[in-house]
C-alpha cells in the first residue's frame, strides 16, 4: 500500500520527489554522461523560482519571464542544461513546486526535451536557489570549475550581485555557496560554485 508520511506540521516537502535521479532528472542525467563541456561556455543555466501569491496560478509571470530568458539563451549555445530551482514555498502548504512547474513550461512553452532541464525542488529562497544548485551539479558530475549563468529578472540579478544579498547568505548558511565572476547582461550573472555547498545543514529540516 502507498502511503505518505506526514511530519506533524505537514512539511515533508525535502522528499516528495525523491530519488530525483530515477524520476524528475533521470533524462537530464543519461545526458549529462555523454556531455562533451567543451562545446559550450557554460555548464548550466541556473533559473531561480518565483512563487505566486494565488493557489489557482501554478506559475507566475516572474517565473515565465525568466524562463523565456532562459530558454533563449540555452538555444543561443550558451549550456546544455537549464536548471531550475525551487520548492512548495508560495503560498503556504500550496501544491505546486516552482520547479516543477518551471520544468512544465520549459516543455511545453518553449519546447525544451526533459533531457536538458535539471529539476532542483527544495529551495525556499535566493541562498538555497544557488547552494541546492552547487550540490546538484556536484551530484550529477558536472564540471565543479567551469563557468554556470545565473538568469532571472532584472531586479533578483540585481539582488544576487548586492553586498547585503552576500551578508545574508553568511548569515543564514555560514558561506557563500557561489562566486560571481561578473556579468553579462541585465539578466546574467557568471559563476562558479564552491564545495562549500555540500555542508549538512542539520538545523534546516527542509535541508535535502
Amino acid at each position: 500500500m502507498l502511503w505518505r508520511c506526514w511530519t506533524p506540521n505537514q512539511r515533508d516537502e525535502a522528499g516528495r520527489l525523491e530519488p530525483l535521479e530515477t524520476g524528475e532528472n533521470a533524462a537530464a542525467l543519461r545526458r549529462i554522461k555523454t556531455t562533451q563541456w567543451t562545446k559550450f561556455p557554460y555548464s548550466a543555466i541556473v533559473v531561480p523560482g518565483a512563487g505566486t501569491d494565488r493557489e489557482s496560478i501554478s506559475l507566475g509571470a516572474w517565473g515565465k519571464l525568466r524562463l523565456a530568458l532562459a530558454a533563449k539563451r540555452y538555444r543561443d549555445g550558451k549550456a546544455p542544461f537549464i536548471l531550475v530551482s525551487g520548492g512548495y514555498v508560495h503560498p503556504n502548504q500550496t501544491a505546486h513546486c516552482e520547479a516543477l512547474e518551471m520544468k512544465k513550461s520549459l516543455m511545453k512553452d518553449f519546447g525544451m526535451p526533459a533531457s536538458v532541464i535539471i529539476v532542483e525542488p527544495h529551495a525556499r529562497h535566493t541562498t538555497t536557489n544557488l547552494r541546492n544548485a552547487a550540490r546538484l551539479m556536484y551530484r550529477y558530475g558536472m564540471p565543479f570549475d567551469r563557468k554556470a549563468l545565473i538568469t532571472t529578472d532584472q531586479y533578483q540579478s540585481t539582488y544576487i550581485e548586492s553586498p547585503v544579498f552576500k551578508e545574508r547568505c553568511i548569515r543564514e548558511l555560514g558561506y557563500e555557496p557561489h562566486a560571481l565572476l561578473g556579468r553579462t547582461t541585465t539578466f546574467d550573472l557568471e559563476w562558479t560554485p564552491r564545495i562549500d555547498s555540500l555542508q549538512f545543514d542539520s538545523a534546516d529540516p527542509l535541508d535535502p
